[in-house]
């Protein structure tokens, strides 16, 4: 009996401890995001572990990864190797990517009750239908900003009026601008020729030769080409920059003087979106939402404007910023962005054509 009781006792044991052992490996998990470079900062993340373990009792390890060309978001999403990934709106309906193949659909539905702060965004994002598809949501917009034209106000003495400048003879040399979305530099060369947004976003509407002359001259009299983001650590010597706002940030915050400035002829701004991939599943899923609603806050959406130097899509956000940023950002101002082409799915047609275009001018750079 004594023996049967000493079993017993270690087998309750060994039940207990693997028990603890199993409820201990329950309550830790692994968000993989990938994500643009400073979309999860260590502050942001910070307190999303700090959200999780209080309210679900979850140790939560963030492992982020930052890529460089947007084809890694959809290669995130097709191989799942990723839970959370921020691409631009279009790149989900995009031919060459398009993530809603039947059968197999990449992104996973989020569901907005647990993105409450989703209720806070400003009517033109709320109202934006990129990654609706049948009717349900795949996506959250997070911020927008301009494939912008910035300008040092050290050497460019009066806000720059046209997307003109840059084939100004006087800044050859002086300017960069970006190598892998070769349709943003196409669409500021057809906007300087005079082209509309009802044509820019589609080649059979466009002289190709007309703008692969004018393209041409972009690439071949800029200082440097761009992947990514602009680097900051270039513009002390530069008079001009395309940027999606973030380049110029971080140069000011060096003790640059840069500003962006609004073209005559308009321009194009893109939609980061926050996506869920098909590889987050229960829990996990959950937590992404967590993140997304996290993202959306308050703190979260003003430190967009302060830390990426781009527009917040919250309404909220404006209390914790300056005048000057709630202006030069379009802080809240939903007539704003009904102004600008937001980014548009283009025919394949349409973007290996505009992929050749590039590749021809920047073979007329020197070596």
């Amino acid at each position: 009996m004594k023996r049967m009781s000493l079993l017993s006792i270690g087998i309750f044991i060994v039940v207990a401890l693997w028990g603890i052992t199993a409820s201990r490996a329950a309550q830790q998990e692994t968000i993989r995001i990938t994500c643009w470079e400073g979309y999860a900062d260590a502050a942001i993340v910070k307190e999303f572990k700090d959200l999780v373990k209080k309210k679900y009792k979850i140790d939560v390890e963030v492992k982020t990864h930052y890529p460089t060309d947007q084809d890694e978001f959809y290669r995130a999403a097709k191989d799942g190797t990723a839970d959370l990934i921020s691409p631009p709106a279009d790149l989900a309906k995009t031919p060459r990517f398009n993530c809603f193949k039947k059968g197999n659909y990449l992104l996973a539905e989020v569901d907005l009750k647990n993105i409450p702060n989703a209720k806070k965004m400003i009517p033109f994002f709320a109202a934006d239908k990129s990654l609706i598809h049948q009717n349900k949501r795949y996506g959250v917009p997070y911020n927008c900003g301009p494939y912008g034209l910035d300008y040092n106000t050290e050497v460019v003495k009066e806000t720059p009026q046209s997307w003109n400048i840059f084939w100004d003879p006087q800044y050859q040399g002086k300017y960069t601008i970006n190598n892998n979305f070769p349709k943003c530099n196409i669409w500021i060369t057809a906007l300087a020729l005079g082209y509309r947004y009802d044509q820019i976003f589609d080649i059979d509407k466009l002289d190709r030769k007309k703008v692969q002359e004018k393209l041409n001259v972009l690439a071949r009299n800029a200082y440097s080409l761009w992947d990514g983001s602009a680097n900051p650590d270039e513009f002390p010597c530069l008079a001009l920059a395309t940027d999606w706002g973030f380049a110029a940030a971080q140069a000011n915050k060096k003790g640059g003087k840069w500003k962006i400035a609004a073209p005559k002829e308009g321009g194009t701004a893109w939609i980061d979106y926050w996506c869920i991939t098909k590889a987050a599943k229960g829990v996990k899923k959950k937590l992404c939402e967590e993140w997304i609603n996290l993202q959306l806050s308050q703190t979260a959406q003003a430190a967009v404007v302060k830390n990426q130097g781009v527009s917040p899509v919250v309404n909220v956000a404006g209390d914790l910023l300056t005048p000057t940023e709630k202006i030069l950002f379009h802080v809240g101002d939903n007539a704003y962005f009904k102004t600008v082409a937001i980014w548009q799915v283009m025919s394949e047609k349409t973007e290996k054509a505009y992929g050749e275009m590039w590749e021809e001018a920047k073979k007329l750079r020197k070596k």
